[in-house]
């Protein structure tokens, strides 16, 4: 069996950069739907210097479920001012979760969108961020009569429905108003499991919805789907292609690749379980992605950092009542209790990432003839 990443392909050929397969493939889709898991500083930062490559290919937006649609405005006119407020800037992340989402690396990629615009010519198209995010649960405390606005139960009532799947077509039409209508491209950040597109999945009985889904049954062909390494959750397959890259004879520090055209692609799926296309078969990852990004293994990974000096006298009040919505208590949290719980977050991101299986070392086995005490 070939131990490459690549496959059938021309032995001339050379493996892409990650930067430059993602380009290539942007370019010849209306969306890319690329999936990740939160808070990996590595793939964060490729993000931002990969947006004046983007531009150059004709790709001039990016679209990403860490700010609100509510807010486009706002973050359309940060993306265009003269110069950077990093206060707007923070702001966007605060108006998405209060201090649950206030991470730097994230404000690298709004600076470096804003830092393009500065260096176009006057009559360019300017770069766009789009905001996806949707709020699903209740913002005010006084509303919830000391419950979390956190229950399940509550948030689907406050959504009309089940809110990931209205979350899902809010998002879908929001790519659909802003980036399809006037025919523009777009690459589209967010959670892996956001991002299935032929792959339709099961939970209680009732098949999940997904933004990707949902975009692929419009668009078909037109919108592809791309993994950052670890970013399907399954342990072993994950395993199983760190191997496979660590035997490969090109030792690539990154790449991207077509899943269809690679040994990676063939790499079975053992936990993610579903259908395609109907058809409830064992999967492989050729099966649920178009193509595969590589910046490093689990190991080389870092967690994004805090934005400094989030909690200001101004917004303290506000971020409060947006805490004690999810967190319910009689007395108001204080501003260094709420700046503890923004460090344990942060602190905590790692764990919600997934992990390669833990190998169980075999018990030491016994001598038989081992010598007699006397």
């Amino acid at each position: 069996m070939n131990t490459s990443p690549v496959e059938n392909q021309e032995e001339t050929s050379a493996l892409q950069s990650a930067s430059e397969h993602l380009v290539e493939l942007a370019q010849s889709k209306q969306l890319v739907l690329l999936g990740d898991q939160t808070g990996i500083a590595e793939h964060v930062r490729f993000i931002s210097q990969i947006l004046p490559d983007l531009y150059e290919a004709g790709v001039h937006n990016l679209a990403w479920e860490f700010t609100n649609s509510r807010t486009q405005e706002s973050l359309d006119q940060l993306l265009t001012a003269e110069s950077w407020d990093e206060a707007a800037c923070t702001n966007l992340f605060i108006d998405l979760l209060g201090i649950g989402f206030t991470y730097f690396e994230y404000a690298e990629v709004l600076k470096s969108a804003w830092s393009l615009n500065r260096g176009l010519e006057s009559q360019a198209p300017r770069f766009r961020v789009v905001g996806l995010g949707l709020p699903t649960y209740v913002e005010d405390p006084s509303l919830l009569e000391g419950r979390s606005a956190a229950e399940l139960e509550l948030r689907n009532w406050w959504m009309g429905g089940n809110y990931r799947d209205v979350a899902a077509f809010h998002m879908a039409n929001t790519l659909t108003n802003e980036v399809l209508r006037s025919g523009g491209r777009a690459v589209v950040l967010m959670s892996g499991e956001r991002t299935t597109t032929g792959l339709i999945q099961w939970e209680d009985g009732l098949p999940t919805v997904t933004v990707g889904n949902l975009l692929h049954r419009w668009m078909a062909e037109g919108v592809a789907r791309v993994l950052f390494h670890g970013s399907v959750a399954d342990s072993q397959a994950t395993e199983r292609v760190e191997a496979l890259i660590a035997a490969a004879p090109e030792k690539p520090d990154t790449f991207g690749i077509a899943l269809d055209l690679a040994t990676l692609g063939n790499v079975g799926l053992n936990e993610v379980v579903g259908s395609v296309d109907g058809k409830e078969t064992s999967l492989r990852l050729k099966d649920v992605a178009d193509s595969y990004i590589w910046l490093g293994n689990i190991e080389s990974w870092s967690p994004c950092q805090l934005i400094e000096n989030v909690i200001t006298e101004e917004n303290f009040e506000y971020l409060e009542a947006r805490y004690r919505a999810i967190d319910p208590r009689s007395e108001p949290w204080t501003q260094s209790e709420l700046e503890q719980i923004r460090i344990d977050g942060q602190t905590k991101l790692s764990d919600s990432w997934l992990k390669l299986p833990i190998i169980e070392e075999p018990p030491a086995k016994r001598n038989k003839f081992r010598k007699r005490r006397t």
